[in-house]
């Protein structure tokens, strides 16, 4: 077949810049990608576009599809915790310009998630100083602030500034509320109540607003308010942790008999991550007593539970146990063991790794005990003392450790372990200086753990002498109290010993006390009558017990001048 030959004129066709229709083709492509899900590829391509736009207009829209894409991506990412991921592409937006200022926000939300609170409250401070809606960054800044930080006063102002946006907020209501009772004990009243009573208006059912409004009624000693809110929770399906603290309320305001049964959900608790309770309590080896089953011809072993103070405080029911079973043996720390013995209680003492074979046929953790013994305010036993050290021991410990003279001498200790200090116990050593440079009188102080390196920073001008040191165990203890003229200390394990001792003593209580103190006025604290309350009247105002307490001092100072120039 004869094919024909055509002459072909060439002609050159205008066409766009092929560049610019590159780009146009790379960015449908990429939006198609993101619109079907495929954002880690559309996202490549869009970051592979976007330096190659001339045209400013169409810069814009393109950075503008692709931060958009990005926040979608990012949040699917951050919803399926996929953290890292998402703050990949944060960053990748932060490097373009004009990317929105509301990744600062997540950005913080992400290494809130991660555990990083200081990354996460810088980035939600950024966004919180260039964004015009605010609002709820505030509320992310106290979460992060109360839960992490632990910066319960800056969560307040946080807080308030959320208030201010979203007043009908229950959940903010009730966290300003509780911040306001946690960090300013009884300051600020009207604060705490107003707060966590508009909480309640508008979250009647809510647990946490009940129990929360409960506390801070009871805490002000608004019975019936209190006892009202009790008695709605109970019906808000009440964790073991609420129905402790309602069992705290009820012993704090003379109500044994229910509040000590409530306090038995003490070792259930749902923050006792860091709690450690004795072996025994978790064994199922021997059988807990319910205090219903007659004991009489029983044997019956009382544990310790946690602190030396509460083993101290509660080894006082021991002899009315003695009296409803066949015999009592006690479980105590190791360094409690010498001065039990010593107070010849008529019972075996053993210490926790001792009973693997002692035979027994019920055991009771030691709290328990007002609830066996029926006890009240009224009849509460052995105020008055019931521990004792021989003689002897007392002299040989005077002639080694104490100074020969006629000084008087005072004990002091003024802080305990860190259960103390989230109940604001603890005095600051230096209001007590004043005590150190008083004529005629010597401080020795009793504290086993300086936790904060007081005793390094006294000034130069007090004298005290470190007696801790010799206290190998709380007999040792036991001996140089009774060598002292007076006790002065917070509420911790010195003063419970104290107490137990018969021992004079001056007990220094924050205006909020701890919840078995239910006596903090007059002569006597109820459960020992040799310590002798000096309150704060506003919570942390030390300087006023402080110097109540010099002038009692400065009353046993002339006495004793007294007593000399009478010759007594």
């Amino acid at each position: 077949m004869q094919v024909s030959k055509r002459l072909v004129i060439k002609k050159e066709i205008p066409i766009p810049d092929a560049q610019e229709m590159i780009v146009s083709l790379d960015n449908a492509v990429a939006e198609h990608l993101c619109k079907t899900g495929n954002f880690s590829e559309g996202l490549k391509k869009y970051k592979e576009i976007i330096p190659k736009i001339t045209n400013e207009k169409e810069k814009i829209d393109i950075l503008n599809k692709f931060f958009n894409f990005s926040l979608a991506y990012s949040g699917n990412l951050a919803r399926e915790s996929k953290y890292a991921e998402a703050l990949e592409i944060y960053r990748d937006m932060m490097v373009q310009p004009g990317f929105p200022v509301i990744v600062f926000k997540y950005i913080g939300l992400c290494m809130k998630n991660i555990g990083n609170a200081d990354m996460a409250i810088k980035f939600l401070q950024h966004f919180e100083e260039i964004s015009p809606d605010k609002e709820d960054v505030y509320i992310f800044l106290g979460d992060l602030t109360y839960t992490d930080i632990k910066d319960n006063k800056k969560a307040i102002t946080y807080y308030e500034k959320a208030f201010e946006k979203y007043p009908d907020n229950f959940s903010i209501c009730n966290m300003l509320g509780h911040l306001y009772s946690t960090c300013y004990q009884d300051k600020f009243k009207d604060k705490q109540i107003d707060y966590l009573e508009r909480a309640f208006k508008l979250a009647p059912t809510n647990r946490i607003v009940v129990k929360n409004l409960a506390y801070v009624y009871g805490k002000f000693d608004e019975e019936a308010k209190a006892d009202e809110m009790y008695a709605k929770l109970m019906y808000l399906n009440p964790t073991h942790s609420d129905l402790h603290a309602y069992g705290a309320y009820l012993v704090k305001h003379k109500r044994f008999a229910e509040g000590f049964k409530f306090l038995q959900h003490r070792f259930q608790k749902e923050d006792l991550q860091n709690v450690a309770f004795p072996a025994l309590f978790t064994s199922a080896k021997k059988k807990r007593w319910n205090m219903k089953m007659d004991i009489k011809d029983k044997i019956i072993l009382v544990h310790f539970e946690q602190g030396f103070g509460d083993s101290i405080m509660f080894i006082r029911f021991i002899e009315q146990l003695k009296k409803l079973c066949k015999k009592v043996m006690l479980v105590v720390q190791d360094s409690l063991i010498p001065l039990m013995e010593d107070s010849k209680l008529g019972i075996e003492i053993y210490n926790e790794k001792s009973i693997q074979n002692v035979k027994y046929d019920y055991w009771l953790p030691m709290m328990d005990l007002p609830i066996v013994c029926n006890t009240t305010p009224e009849t509460i036993p052995g105020a008055k003392g019931y521990l004792n050290v021989p003689k002897a021991k007392v002299t040989a410990y005077r002639k080694q450790f104490i100074n020969d003279n006629d000084k008087i001498k005072i004990g002091i200790a003024y802080e305990g372990t860190a259960a103390s200090k989230e109940t604001k116990r603890d005095i600051p050593l230096s209001y007590l200086y004043p005590l150190m440079r008083l004529p005629d009188v010597e401080v020795y102080s009793f504290q086993v753990d300086d936790l904060t390196r007081q005793m390094d920073r006294i000034p130069n001008d007090t004298q005290l002498i470190r007696l801790a040191k010799t206290f190998t165990d709380w007999e040792a203890t036991a001996c140089a109290m009774k060598c002292m003229d007076l006790i002065v200390t917070t509420d911790n394990g010195i003063m419970n010993l104290a107490g137990a001792l018969g021992v004079k003593t001056y007990g220094i209580f924050n205006r909020i006390t701890e919840w078995r103190w239910f006596k903090t006025e007059g002569e006597d604290i109820a459960w020992y009558k040799s310590v002798k309350p000096f309150q704060a009247p506003t919570s942390d105002a030390w300087e006023v017990p402080v110097q109540q307490i010099m002038e009692e001092i400065e009353k046993m100072r002339c006495q004793k001048i007294k007593n000399k120039i009478v010759g007594k």
